[in-house]
């Protein structure tokens, strides 16, 4: 019973917007931390600090506890600690659980974002004009979702078309392990493309060029999918050079985040080994850095980014090592190109500091380390998702 409410709870969770809608989001918040722990109570979980990954995830969570009491404001610091600490329970739970229940997570995972795609689709066709109205009954004027609006941008159920374009890339090498339900990615790559993120576009094309190498044989669905991508790209990238408005131009979002980087790199250089805490960072024209890496750096300090990075790495590494020898060796590269289109994408932007969107990658990092390190999977190459 507790799984299935742990599944709902995974498959809504991008449909809740933590800055759109704060308070669903603490409710949210809320009941996931308390199935959580009730999970721990009721399952006895093992914290599953043996081996390589111990040092890193310890050393990780340390360092928080530490970044919130050097915090300059302890409080914001105590209400941005939940993300990490629900990450990181997400993380071992799916790192935890059985091979049959870690296929029912990656499918919830999958069918959320098929959701999620048809809803930015009806956005884009019929939906600019219920936010419109919805901004004018509130008396809300958000001149970024106007503009996002009069780009016809989708954004839904997200608040930037970059975010949404973020967490599809995520969603979309996840479904190559379903070999009869290619039919999946139509959606997915019609949402992205209304997204028109040249971000997500090239994270995605870069991770599947690593899921092609690490795969070794290249299948006609996924040289379609990659081609098609390239062209989306173009187009996309095509459309916008041409665009009359300076600010619609793809040099002018690069020019923004350069003075971004610029700034953040001035709070490092103040603060470079306790940052600024936990919550704590914002700029003059921005609440975040659009590279997660530096942001994180800023408000964990030197020791935050390291101990991160040596987490993500130890399971990268595993991974890896273990590619060639599993009967997984599908699932297991399509978890690590989800990975890595992530990874890459918040060199650009700061989905990792978005709920909705970081408690997903948790949970694929998690999946990931257990078709790895766990011994129940199938010991014969097969379709493993092939009946779900």
């Amino acid at each position: 019973m507790i799984l299935e409410i742990l599944l709902t709870l995974i498959f809504i969770r991008p449909f809740i917007c933590s800055l759109a809608f704060p308070y669903a989001n603490l409710f949210y918040s809320t009941l996931l931390i308390i199935v959580i722990s009730g999970w721990i109570i009721v399952k006895r979980l093992p914290l599953m600090l043996s081996g390589s990954i111990k040092y890193p995830l310890i050393l990780f969570v340390l360092v928080l506890f530490i970044s919130v009491l050097f915090s300059g404001d302890k409080i914001v610091s105590i209400k941005e600690l939940y993300k990490y600490i629900s990450g990181i329970s997400l993380f071992l739970i799916s790192a935890s659980l059985s091979y049959r229940d870690r296929k029912r997570v990656l499918s919830v995972i999958v069918a959320s974002g098929f959701l999620v795609s048809l809803l930015a689709i009806y956005q884009y066709f019929f939906g600019f004009q219920h936010v419109l109205d919805y901004l004018t009954r509130q008396k809300v004027s958000n001149d970024f979702i106007l503009d996002y609006i009069s780009r016809r941008r989708a954004f839904c159920p997200f608040v930037t078309p970059n975010t949404l374009g973020g967490y599809l890339a995520v969603i979309i090498p996840l479904t190559l392990i379903y070999k009869n339900k290619i039919w999946i990615l139509l959606p997915l790559s019609s949402a992205l493309l209304l997204s028109k993120s040249l971000g997500a576009l090239l994270s995605i094309l870069l991770a599947l060029v690593i899921y092609f190498c690490l795969r070794g044989k290249l299948e006609k669905k996924e040289i379609v999918l990659f081609s098609g991508l390239l062209v989306l790209f173009g187009l996309i990238f095509v459309a916008r050079s041409g665009a009359q408005k300076q600010d619609l131009q793809p040099i002018f979002s690069t020019v923004m985040r350069l003075r971004y980087w610029r700034d953040t790199l001035r709070i490092i250089h103040s603060f470079p080994f306790t940052g600024v805490g936990l919550g704590n960072f914002n700029l003059i024209q921005s609440r975040y850095a659009h590279n997660s890496y530096l942001q994180i750096w800023a408000e964990m300090g030197i020791l935050g980014l390291f101990s991160l990075l040596w987490l993500i790495l130890t399971i990268l590494k595993r991974s890896l090592k273990n590619i060639k020898n599993s009967s997984l060796n599908n699932q297991i590269v399509a978890l690590t190109a989800a990975n890595a289109v992530f990874l890459i994408h918040n060199f650009v932007d700061f989905s990792f500091f978005l709920p909705e969107v970081t408690l997903i990658w948790w949970l694929i990092m998690g999946l990931l380390y257990a078709e790895t390190g766990f011994p129940d999977a199938p010991t014969k190459p097969q379709n493993t998702l092939k009946n779900i």
